[in-house]
């Protein structure tokens, strides 16, 4: 079972990812909007948390299933949604969509779920450790806050850069889609 710092560091890395989608969503927006920040975060910890947990049962149940298709899933999610930023970060500034036109619930979920698809396999890891199934409720609770504060902080990011933070914001997801797709071919085999 991981101890206590190791649980707290895993949860935080996991959250930079919701981190990073989030302050990239947060760009869009023309002013901050708190009670939308805590519906993102909330969109984002329940996603990150459930993945968790799903890994958690199916590695009890399913054994390496996760570790064959979690990259590949990631790395097309993001990339698709990262090119999507980029290609609205180089279109005219007032494209006449609302802010929640924008920024869609199923566009917010779809991100969520990119990022948070390597919480699966931290899920079957906590599984095969002996950790306690409570421990997916830190890894969400955690992912809350990050995604939360993350959304409040882009539209300062947006309104400061313009245009330029939503490219950065799509390319960021894509770098994260790379990353995570890199890092499980560069592990070595269990």
């Amino acid at each position: 079972m991981p101890g206590a710092s190791a649980l707290a560091a895993t949860c935080i890395s996991l959250s930079t990812d919701a981190f990073a989608a989030s302050v990239a969503r947060g760009t869009a927006m023309r002013e901050r909007n708190v009670p939308r920040a805590v519906r993102i975060g909330a969109i984002f910890g329940t996603t990150e948390g459930l993945m968790c947990l799903g890994g958690f049962l199916l590695a009890l149940t399913l054994g390496g299933v996760i570790d064959r298709i979690d990259h590949w899933a990631a790395l097309v999610l993001l990339t698709i949604i990262g090119a999507r930023m980029i290609r609205e970060g180089f279109g005219p500034d007032d494209d006449g969509m609302t802010d929640d036109e924008r920024r869609s619930l199923l566009g917010t979920i779809a991100t969520a779920l990119g990022t948070s698809i390597d919480a699966a396999a931290v899920g079957a890891a906590f599984a095969y450790a002996g950790a306690p199934l409570i421990v997916t409720l830190f890894v969400g609770l955690t992912s809350f806050a990050a995604s939360t504060i993350g959304f409040a902080l882009g539209p300062s990011i947006g309104l400061r850069f313009g245009k330029r933070a939503e490219i950065a914001g799509g390319a960021v997801l894509i770098l994260i889609g790379v990353s995570i797709f890199w890092q499980h071919l560069a592990a070595p085999p269990v």
